[in-house]
């Protein structure tokens, strides 16, 4: 007859239940904080869908289905670009500029019909312009003096540009705005910030004094 193997005792069977209940939690709790990882890690997480030219879109010209790709960016406000749920008003506008491939479509560079028809080339004298090619945006500050002060305050932000030439630029603008401009070119001391591709509205402020210059630039 075979010899019976020892008893186990209750309390043995207790602990080792213990251990795998404390083993399993272990491994699922480390299975969550891996996901969670992986998660935080995404390269993807924080990016949005927009459109881009697929390829160069010539000015006036439609912008068809294969004009049109999308791209995976990140961007601190969208509000400018146009995402996959805009593609049908997208694909019923023109190109106001000659657009290139791979340029990210904002709002100032397209328009419907009516609005290719209300364009208007203003030359504006500005002090040391920065290079700016057409469709660029740059945003016109105009400086002022007095006896005692000299300001800077916003003239126009987000403005189009069709040309960089010899002491200015060759701006677009509808032709309400048209004699503002005019009028600024020939009567006022502007300047010039270029703003990048896709980058938000410019939020210039006023600046009057040097307690001011450095209050602004240190925020």
């Amino acid at each position: 007859m075979a010899p019976r193997p020892p008893p186990v005792s209750v309390g043995a069977v207790k602990v080792s239940l213990r251990r795998w209940l404390a083993a399993s939690a272990a491994l699922l709790a480390g299975v969550v904080v891996s996901g969670t990882l992986l998660i935080a890690a995404d390269p993807d997480r924080e990016s949005i869908l927009v459109y881009a030219a697929a390829a160069d879109v010539p000015r006036g010209s439609e912008l068809s289905s294969d004009a049109l790709r999308l791209a995976r960016v990140k961007v601190d406000d969208s509000a400018q670009l146009f995402m996959p749920a805009d593609r049908a008003a997208l694909m019923a506008m023109r190109a106001v500029h000659d657009l290139v491939a791979g340029q990210l479509i904002q709002h100032g560079d397209v328009a419907g019909a009516s609005g290719l028809d209300d364009r208007r080339l203003v030359f504006v004298a500005v002090k040391n312009a920065p290079p700016a090619g057409p469709g660029s945006r740059v945003d016109l500050l105009v400086i002022r003096s007095w006896a005692d002060h000299t300001s800077v305050a916003p003239f126009a932000l987000g403005v189009e540009v069709e040309a960089s030439v010899a002491g200015g630029l060759i701006v677009v603008v509808p032709s309400r705005r048209a004699g503002a401009f005019v009028y600024a070119a020939t009567t006022m001391e502007l300047v010039a910030v270029i703003a990048e591709p896709g980058v938000t509205d410019g939020a210039e402020v006023p600046v009057s004094s040097p307690d001011e210059a450095i209050a602004v630039a240190s925020q």
